[in-house]
């Protein structure tokens, strides 16, 4: 059951989430062609979707080592050199990855003091905001699960 949820927990919500992008885009589109109509919360509820699903997106491909990185230098240095390069990029991006999380969760303990409803959906915004520290979160517990997995396998090859 962990091992399902570890491999699938970021699809599934990503999945789910443009969905929700999608269903309401659609349905947009429909209610203003044939109904000249609309729906004041889907074009929140598309903006929130795809949010939501760009950071899944990010940590899914944290998981599975997946972003841009320049490999084609870092296959040409020796092994060390290789291990240090990848090892001082992650570093870096643990700590911008750990700024976010303080600097978001800041940010959203300041809308716990003021009441701000969403147009559209007539919610809260400090509850779609906390999503942004939680899923920083997520990101930093699957940098650090990468480099356990490449501990347990004794250090060999890079952290991939």
């Amino acid at each position: 059951m962990l091992t399902k949820l570890d491999q699938y927990f970021e699809e599934v919500l990503c999945t789910l989430f443009l969905g929700v992008v999608v269903g309401s885009v659609l349905m947009q589109v429909v209610l203003r062609f044939f109904f000249h109509t609309a729906a004041a919360w889907a074009e929140e509820t598309a903006v929130y979707g795809m949010i939501f699903a760009v950071y899944l997106g990010a940590t899914m491909a944290v998981r599975d080592r997946a972003h841009i990185r320049i490999t084609l230098l870092v296959s040409r240095l020796p092994r060390a050199l290789q291990v240090a390069s990848v090892v001082l990029a992650d570093t870096l991006w643990l700590a911008f990855v750990i700024f976010m999380i303080v600097q978001t969760t800041a940010y959203t303990q300041l809308l716990f003091n003021v009441t701000y409803q969403t147009p559209g959906l007539g919610i809260e915004q400090r509850w779609v905001q906390m999503f942004i520290p939680m899923l920083f979160t997520l990101m930093l517990f699957r940098i650090l699960q990468v480099y356990w997995r490449w501990g347990k396998d004794r250090f060999e090859g890079l952290p991939l």
